[in-house]
């Protein structure tokens, strides 16, 4: 009788002890996942800010080549004989490339206050945009250009333990093919073995 009173309880001393260890396991899991969840929303929302970034720049850098050549066409045409409505063409086409990139300006900043609705974690300088901006829009050069602040410049998303960061080179954006370079690079992360690097 002695030896099965001991069994019994060596038994239930196993079943605790893996019972502990199974909760244990699952919870180590249940951290993992939600860690893992939390990378892979952040990915997300970079690879979505790095796509819409990148259209907006594109989108910009055309228009303004577009608005400082409008400008020069219609001072060259103002020196050529019968091209002077020419010129007043070309003024027009500047002022409504100035108008679409205002109103591009309004697109961008819904689409980035759209994105934080949804939880993701941007850049608070994302809303600032790469260019100079007033009251009534972008500051502007003396041709009508919108003005970029810098050439390079660097954005940071966080949700901890996680930082993603994205470095953009914009100084062939000025073309018909606007030239962008945008690279996102993993800061910090590995905090649990379960979880890959890069």
């Amino acid at each position: 009788m002695n030896q099965k009173g001991e069994v019994t309880i060596l038994s239930c001393l196993a079943i605790v002890a893996l019972s502990g260890l199974m909760i244990l396991c699952s919870l180590e899991l249940q951290k993992n996942y939600r860690l893992m969840e939390k990378r892979s929303q952040l990915f997300l929302c970079t690879k979505e800010a790095k796509g819409e970034l990148g259209l907006y720049m594109k989108f910009m850098g055309r228009t303004n080549w577009g608005i400082k050549n409008a400008r020069r066409a219609a001072l060259i045409a103002l020196f050529i004989p019968g091209l002077q409505g020419a010129a007043s063409e070309a003024e027009k086409v500047r002022k409504v490339l100035i108008t679409l990139q205002n109103l591009k300006l309004v697109s961008y900043l819904k689409t980035l206050t759209s994105m934080r609705q949804k939880g993701c974690s941007l850049d608070p300088r994302m809303f600032i945009t790469p260019f100079e901006l007033s009251a009534s829009g972008y500051l502007r050069h003396t041709n009508g250009a919108a003005k970029l602040r810098n050439a390079q410049w660097s954005y940071q998303f966080l949700s901890m333990p996680y930082l993603l960061s994205l470095e953009v080179d914009s100084a062939g954006f000025e073309n018909v093919t606007p030239k962008i370079k945008i690279t996102a690079a993993e800061k910090l992360g590995k905090f649990s073995s379960l979880l890959s690097s890069r």
